[in-house]
């Protein structure tokens, strides 16, 4: 059983019971990795992560734009493909194949159109799974069923490898794709089955959805015993297989705020269910919200869980069950902090058939564009979980190198473990974002490479100058309220303080760069479209700015350092403004005395696929160890710091992050 620490709570992880079917070594730790392979942690991700190793996560579009779905027919389905890019009029259904202990086993009622031809043949669809998402599609007029056993041809080769068959080739190229079909849908639905079965079972649990349990303040806003009995409720329904299957999860996680979930209920609560709008009008089903669900369910448990008075095993057990299956992720995690380990952990404790799939189900929840060839992988005979690391970080994600060794003794921790504890998070987004979390997904590291020496990577080196302390900034003058813009004319009026304070101190670069911001922004109108990543990036950094002036925060002007400034030498004169806002735990860290930066505009694919990839954005303060001419420079991370960068018409340069220390006593250890 894995053990997840998400700020003061526990999530236990319970090991995939489908494990046996492969080896997969997700409980063990790195110190075995070591022995197993007979080579050192770091020297086993060097080889995983070559290039000749590594796909590029190219989804093939043709399965979305002839999207095999099916139209009802009295009992019979009848094959209609549609462009999924056009057309998302479709009902999405995410089932498991193998039945619920609720559900009837009994198959064969509807008849399934065979691709290629008008036959006809029993489908192996569970009835009752048919019966009700025909029954949903009825209701909400939706014309469209797409469901994975038939829309996606099951007649190939065992082996997930093959290459002789085109078909084989083609069904691997649809399971790959099949996250798009459930972030297309405009109607994503997933089918839990244990029933409700009692009016008291109803109430509680639309008590929860509509958070009468918790208050503001996340504190537990109605008696202990009813929370108590809705936990158990909520505890009931997860228990489902549903909750269970990392393919479920991949879906569920990809249809997003779109994502229903329907949990049947008896027929005598019809009219009850009906009084309460949240659970919508679908016949003989409760049609519940996704996001409402797992979020109302976080914040229940929290509740109960910070609860004073002393708790029982029997609810303790329950709040972990109901936050492994349900926990959301913008109540559980600090602002801070990356999703990443938590998505790795929750995907390993579900179930597969083939562990090694669980590589294309992370890509595909954290848009990786860049995945790693699992038939390879096997055939050498590399570890599942240091693929898992590696993966991660050839796709940018930052480790915090600069981790106190004695906090953790990385040779006993699982890979996931050891995510949770050596991933940086101390993420800061700009306060202008409402969705912290997703800002943060997109810190990453662009062009990497994993070495012996650390994990290498491109971007501008800036060396931190003078300090600004905005509250000595002269507001006198004429005022600069230009209405024009994207900028507010406040923030115009911050951008125009401080570029007329920065001329005082002969900073005439940043002058010109600001002039040029301003003027190019009042040409501009609110609703303009960005015509760039880096544009949009800009004026999200000016806004940040003009805060932290409008604040009184101090800022920190930085020069770059690059090999292709005049002569090879440092560039002195200041081209970035960096805000030294302390936000959150991070202002109690020591100040940098430089930063890295970072930015990558997201490879956007073609008409015939999608490369699953995101915007890229670092702005890192970093510590450097003393300067070697010609050497690589090695860098240790310390805070997050946003701000200005104009770095114009000067290239990227090659840096290395160094192995955190904890990982490098593991790599001594197994060589002894």
């Amino acid at each position: 059983m894995h053990v997840v620490i998400i700020g003061p709570y526990v999530r236990l992880h319970p090991i995939s019971r489908f494990a046996a079917m492969e080896f997969d070594d997700q409980s063990s730790s790195l110190s075995d990795m070591a022995g197993r392979n007979h080579a050192p942690v770091v020297s086993q991700l060097v080889s995983i992560g070559k290039k000749h190793k590594q796909i590029e996560h190219a989804k093939i579009l043709y399965h979305i734009e002839e999207l095999q779905c099916f139209q009802p027919k009295g009992l019979t389905l009848r094959r209609k493909p549609i462009n999924a890019l056009r057309q998302r009029n479709y009902l999405a259904l995410s089932y498991t194949w193998d039945p619920s202990d609720y559900e009837s086993k009994r198959r064969g009622r509807y008849l399934v159109e065979k691709a290629g031809s008008k036959s006809k043949e029993a489908s192996e669809v569970r009835d009752c799974v048919l019966n009700r998402a025909l029954r949903y599609m009825q209701h909400k007029r939706i014309p469209l069923l797409w469901i994975d056993r038939h829309s996606i041809n099951q007649d190939t080769c065992e082996g997930d490898s093959c290459e002789l068959h085109l078909w084989c080739r083609r069904k691997r190229e649809a399971v790959e794709a099949m996250d798009i079909v459930y972030e297309q849908s405009k109607h994503p639905v997933g089918l839990l089955a244990r029933p409700l079965d009692d009016q008291n079972e109803l109430h509680l649990l639309g008590q929860v959805l509509c958070g009468h349990f918790v208050d503001d303040q996340s504190r537990l806003a109605d008696s202990v015993g009813a929370a108590k009995w809705a936990l158990h409720i909520l505890y009931e329904i997860t228990q489902d297989r549903w909750w269970t299957r990392a393919w479920t999860f991949q879906e569920n996680y990809r249809g997003g705020p779109r994502m229903k979930l329907l949990i049947p209920h008896h027929h005598s609560l019809e009219q009850s269910k009906r009084d309460k709008k949240i659970f919508g009008r679908v016949p003989n089903e409760l049609c519940i919200s996704s996001v409402r669900f797992f979020e109302q369910a976080t914040r229940l448990c929290l509740a109960l869980h910070d609860w004073t008075a002393r708790r029982s095993p029997r609810v303790e057990h329950e709040i972990q069950g109901v936050l492994w299956a349900a926990g959301r992720y913008n109540v559980i995690l600090p602002r801070l902090a990356s999703m990443t380990p938590i998505i790795v952990a929750d995907v390993e404790a579900r179930e597969l058939g083939k562990p090694w799939d669980r590589l294309a189900i992370v890509a595909n929840c954290c848009r990786y564009s860049i995945r790693l060839n699992s038939a390879k992988l096997k055939k050498e005979g590399q570890s599942l979980s240091l693929s898992m690391l590696a993966m991660c970080l050839l796709n940018g994600e930052i480790l915090n190198n600069a981790h106190p060794d004695e906090a953790s003794t990385a040779s006993r921790l699982a890979t996931s473990e050891f995510l949770q504890e050596f991933m940086y998070s101390d993420f800061v987004a700009p306060r202008s974002q409402r969705l912290k979390l997703t800002y943060n997904k997109s810190c990453r590291l662009a062009d990497v490479e994993l070495t012996q020496d650390g994990v290498h990577t491109r971007g501008h080196l800036w060396k931190l100058g003078r300090t600004i302390d905005t509250t000595t900034i002269s507001r006198c003058g004429r005022p600069f309220c230009d209405p024009h813009g994207r900028l507010k004319p406040r923030q115009r009026r911050c951008l125009f303080l401080l570029k007329r304070h920065l001329q005082g101190l002969q900073c005439s670069v940043l002058v010109a760069k600001l002039e040029n911001l301003l003027a190019k922004d009042a040409r501009a109108r609110p609703d303009d479209e960005f015509k760039s990543f880096s544009e949009y990036y800009m004026y999200l950094m000016a806004t940040e700015v003009a805060a932290a002036i409008q604040g009184g925060e101090k800022l920190r002007l930085g020069s770059i350092c690059s090999k292709t400034a005049e002569k090879g030498a440092e560039q002195l004169e200041y081209r970035g403004i960096f805000v030294l806002s302390n936000t959150g735990d991070v202002g109690a860290q020591r100040s940098p005395g430089f930063v890295f930066t970072s930015m990558q505009e997201g490879k956007t694919g073609s008409e015939k696929q999608d490369n699953n990839d995101l915007r890229r954005h670092v702005s890192l303060g970093v510590a450097r160890d003393a300067f070697t001419p010609g050497k690589v420079p090695r860098l240790w991370t310390r805070r997050w710091l946003l701000g200005m960068c104009f770095f114009d018409g000067i290239g990227r340069d090659d840096v290395v992050f160094p192995w955190p220390r904890a990982l490098g006593r593991v790599v001594r250890k197994q060589i002894q």
